[in-house]
């Protein structure tokens, strides 16, 4: 009896023995987890320097005196570095510095820096300088200047850009009607027609952005003289908008409807799903029906909608390719 029990003592501390022995893997085996979370969690914090020593602070307008007679130095990178720490101090007083150092003639660089510096701090007083660039003999320049008086919120903005629409190059007339379109000047849309009507293709997204009721018949006038993919821009903007009535929706449907084709149908579809499966208005009904009739390819039928705005969805069909 003595000897069992000796016995069963003796093999309960060899297992405890073994698991004191065996903890420490287990322990090992989650320790590195622990590490990971830890340097997680460290990398997330804000790093206080680097290798080569502590990141310098963010420049205030205290140190204003310090950076702007760097903008004076032969050497380009200083320049740069000079103009993107203006960049971050973002106060009206290095309007002026900048300004200074664009009219002291730059090299192209370093002019479409500070341009593009204007552009993000979008202040009122640098209005000035930027409508002497938008006469600038390079394109890229003049582009930039308008982009940055778009980004401003003045008065005098829509003036400056509408004279823009009669830039002599392509891409700063085009960078103009858009940023029309984008800063929602509805009273520029006559500026706006007209330059679509001078081949500014563009004009024809701000128009969509900025016309009424109204403005969807004058612009469908251009359907079949503009092409396709310029008026599906133009249509799209005019659809996705809230404050379009529905009956003016469908009748644009109506007329894309009678034009038919791959695209047509292309654009219908994307519409279709951008409406979804829950909306139950007319209006996704006619396209949904429209769609429906516009023959896919390899169909030669061609199918016409009939009736305008509000008009029961009946169509003609003949046979034959036309």
């Amino acid at each position: 009896m003595r000897i069992q029990t000796f016995l069963a003592v003796l093999l309960a501390a060899t297992l405890g023995f073994s698991a004191v022995i065996a903890s420490p893997d287990r322990a090992s085996a989650q320790q590195p987890r622990q590490r990971g979370q830890r340097r997680a969690a460290q990398s997330a914090q804000p790093s206080e320097g680097t290798a080569e020593g502590p990141i310098a602070p963010a420049p205030t307008i205290a140190d204003l005196g310090t950076i702007v007679p760097r903008l004076q130095s032969t050497n380009p990178d200083e320049v740069r570095e000079a103009i993107d720490l203006l960049s971050v101090i973002d106060r009206r007083e290095v309007v002026a510095p900048l300004a200074d150092l664009l009219r002291s003639g730059q090299p192209d660089a370093i002019t479409d820096r500070a341009l593009e510096a204007l552009r993000g701090l979008e202040d009122p007083t640098s209005l000035d300088v930027l409508t002497e660039f938008t006469r600038h003999r390079r394109v890229g320049a003049r582009r930039r200047a308008y982009q940055a008086i778009a980004a401003i919120e003045d008065r005098r903005v829509t003036t400056l850009l509408e004279q823009g629409l009669r830039d002599s190059d392509r891409s700063v007339r085009a960078a103009v009607a858009l940023a029309l379109g984008n800063i929602g000047s509805r009273g520029s849309v006559d500026v706006l027609f007209r330059a679509f009507d001078r081949g500014v293709v563009e004009a024809a997204v701000a128009i969509g952005k900025l016309g009424d009721g109204r403005s969807v018949e004058r612009f469908s006038q251009h359907l079949g003289q503009q092409p396709l993919s310029v008026m599906l821009s133009g249509y799209e903007q005019f659809l996705r908008r809230t404050d379009i009535d529905e009956d003016v929706k469908v009748q644009i449907v109506n007329r894309l409807g009678e034009v038919s084709g791959r695209t047509v149908r292309e654009f219908l579809a994307q519409e279709l799903t951008r409406l979804g499966d829950r909306d139950r208005s007319r209006y996704r009904q006619v396209v949904q029906d429209t769609l429906r009739r516009i023959p896919v390819d390899g169909d030669t039928r061609r199918t016409t909608t009939v009736g305008g705005p509000g008009a029961p969805a009946t169509s003609t069909t003949t046979g034959g390719a036309q």
